[in-house]
Formats: C-alpha cells, structure tokens, sequence
C-alpha cells in the first residue's frame, strides 16, 4: 500500500515538474532564441570568420570520408557564427521520466569559403576554413566614408518682376551651396564653378592627346569614382489675391544632377523648392511697406535653402553604392576604385559568379585609383570574372 502511494506521489511530482518546466520554457525559451538571432547578421551585415572543423578516422581506407566529414563540421560552425535559433522542447515516458531537447540551427547562410589549412594525426582529421556568412540583402546605403565631387558651373534664373535688389540671391545661393558642401565631412569638394560640365574629360578619354584645351591650359579631369554636380537654381515669383490685398511671395528651385566619371550608377536627381513670403500689397502704401519682408530675413532663408539641399546632397552621396567593372591587369583582378573612395586592405567585395550565386572577393592591395581584389577562394579562375561587375560591401 506505502508502495503504491508511494509510486502515484512520484507521478504526481512528475506531472507537475513537467507542468512548471513547460510554463518556464514558454517565458524564456523565446526571449533566449531572440537574443540569439538579434546578435546575428542582421545588424551588422556579412562577415569574415576563420573555423576548424574535425572528424575522427575510423581507418586509413576512410580518410577521404573524415576530411568530408571535418569539412561539414568547419561549415556547420562558419554558419553558427552568423547567428542561431535555439527551439527546445520536453517528453516524458511512461516511467515520468523527463526528457529535454534543444536544437540549434544557423540563421545565415555561407556566401563562399575557402580551405585555408589542413591537418591530421593519427586519430583525427582537421579542416580549417575562412568564410563569408550572412544574408545578401542591401541596406540601401553604402555608408561611403569620402566621395570626391565636382561643382560645376550653375544655371541661375531670377523673374524679372522680382524687386531689383534679389537679382544677386541666385549666385549667393550657389556660392553659400559652395561652401556647405565643403564643410560636409564626407565630402571632397573641387569648385569648378567657372567650367562648364560639358568641358570636363576622364584620364582614359582617347581624344586628350589631340585636345588642344587639354594639352594648353588643360581641362577639368574627373577621376574614376568622382562625381560631377551641375546645379539650376532659379528664382520665380508668385502671388495671391485676395479682398484688399495681394500677398508676394518667391520661389526658390534648386536642383542638382549628380553623375559619376565612370557611367556606372544612375544619375541622380536631387531638388528643392522652397516659398518665400516677400510681403503684401494693400490699399495704404504705408502698410505696404510695413509688412514687407526685410532683406535680412530673405537672405537668411536663402542660407537655409542652400544648407537643406547641401545635406541632401551629402547624403544621398553617402547611400550610392559603390560599383566597378573588374579587368585583368598583370594576371591579376583590378577595379578603377581605391584609396580616395575610402577601400583599404581586407575590404569585401562581391560579384556574381558562373559556377555560384555569388563570388566574394577581398582587396589584397589598395592604391589610390584602383584595388586589386583576389576571390576568398584561391581556387577560382580569375578570367571568369573578368568584365564582371563587382560591388563592394558597406562600410561599417
């Protein structure tokens, strides 16, 4: 009888162990796998990660099936490194035994890898492998640390029924524009606002050695990578009738065309408007005259146009991606982007390969114009990627 009761107590307390693990499980079992996966790639982007993988050898026949083996370990690890989700659950027998089960799977994905050292002894065969894992998704901004810009010459309108004394607002917006762009610490700004667009030339133009411009007093040279700004900025005038009255106002246009030396990103459009109260006309001249706008207040809010549309600008350089063709140079890969747009040495890069969804590729050496990357895996044929277009990842 004391047996029996005994046994029953021990399932009760079976049951209820199991009914408080199952409620704990269900508050913290979430909350771990979210952390897990938060401290992943989604905040961070790709990354470079060097594992060892290993494996037993059973015998000697099988040491082909244990560097497989080793090498399905290193990828497991090189994954996991990217970030995991952690799911558990329990079971109990018909003995009330309580049985607990975590799994653990990767939440990235490896983009390429490659074997950098192998080694073995007499029980156990080592692989070890440097990868690339994360997600291939764009956050839609580079995060370029400098870009090197061009202004060139504006095109500046002002209507004709705007008082006298505005005819000069046109030219010191674009000069204030000027000057907010160079104070812009990602930018390097060159004011060539006496050429026009059209006069500039890229070292690689064949026509330069037969320019006479060019081999005079020279030209305006935009280097791979440089982007030129051409701005219009224009003046307009509008108004408001209303019962007694009529209320004067300017408006401010500006739009800037942003365009690379080399083609390869799209020509950006960058615009402005902005409406200026100047004052109303009434019945009394002297009234007239009271609510008229100072020049002061109008000159400011010009410095204002400009600053709001030089950050604009900035940005939306900061966010281009960052693309160049890849040539063969010397037996090795090239792109004609280097020091001045901010790569350095180790930087990542990836262009679409034949044989994989993607081929990661890494700067091996950084001059001023131009990188030379080499593939994460040394094995790949660099001619297959020539003419590929490769972009480099963002910066962090």
């Amino acid at each position: 009888m004391q047996s029996a009761f005994h046994h029953r107590g021990a399932n009760l307390m079976g049951f209820i162990q199991l009914i408080l693990w199952a409620t704990l499980a269900g508050i913290f079992m979430p909350q771990a796998a979210l952390s897990q996966t938060s401290d992943g790639l989604d905040n961070e982007g790709l990354r470079l990660v060097t594992v060892t993988g290993r494996a037993a050898i059973i015998h000697e026949d099988a040491l082909d099936e244990a560097r497989d083996m080793a090498l399905e370990d290193a990828l497991y690890y090189a994954a996991l490194k990217g970030g995991a989700k952690i799911d558990g659950f329990s079971s109990v027998d018909a003995q009330t035994n309580l049985n607990d089960m975590i799994v653990v799977r990767p939440t990235s994905q490896i983009l390429d890898y490659s074997i950098i050292n192998e080694m073995q002894d007499d029980t156990h065969y080592a692989v070890t492998i440097e990868a690339v894992v994360g997600d291939m998704v764009l956050s839609g901004c580079q995060n370029r640390p400098v870009s090197h810009v061009t202004l060139f010459r504006p095109v500046l309108q002002i209507a004709g029924d705007l008082p006298h004394w505005m005819s000069q607002l046109p030219a010191n917006l674009s000069q204030v524009l000027a000057i907010r762009l160079s104070e812009q610490p990602s930018l390097r700004l060159r004011d060539a606002r006496k050429v026009r667009l059209s006069a500039a030339t890229t070292p690689d133009n064949p026509l330069n050695q037969y320019d006479y411009t060019q081999l005079t007093s020279g030209r305006v040279v935009l280097q791979a990578g440089d982007f030129a700004i051409h701005t219009k900025i224009s003046f307009k005038s509008e108004s408001e009738s209303k019962l007694f009255s009529k209320v004067e106002y300017t408006i401010i246009q500006i739009e800037s065309i942003v365009s690379d030396a080399s083609g390869k990103i799209a020509t950006q459009q960058i615009k402005d408007e902005f409406k200026i109260l100047l004052g109303k006309n009434l019945p009394l001249r002297s009234l007239t005259v009271f609510s008229q706008e100072t020049r002061e207040v109008i000159k400011s809010f010009v410095v204002m146009a400009a600053d709001v549309h030089a950050e604009k600008i900035a940005e939306r350089l900061t966010c281009l991606p960052m693309t160049a063709p890849l040539n063969i140079a010397d037996g090795r890969l090239q792109a004609k982007l280097g020091k001045r747009q901010g790569l350095s040495r180790n930087h990542l890069a990836v262009a679409e390969g034949k044989q994989t969804p993607w081929t990661i590729l890494r700067v091996s050496e950084a001059r001023d114009n131009s990188v030379i990357l080499t593939p994460l895996d040394i094995n790949r044929n660099i001619s297959d990627l020539a003419g590929a277009e490769v972009t480099f990842l963002e910066f962090n």
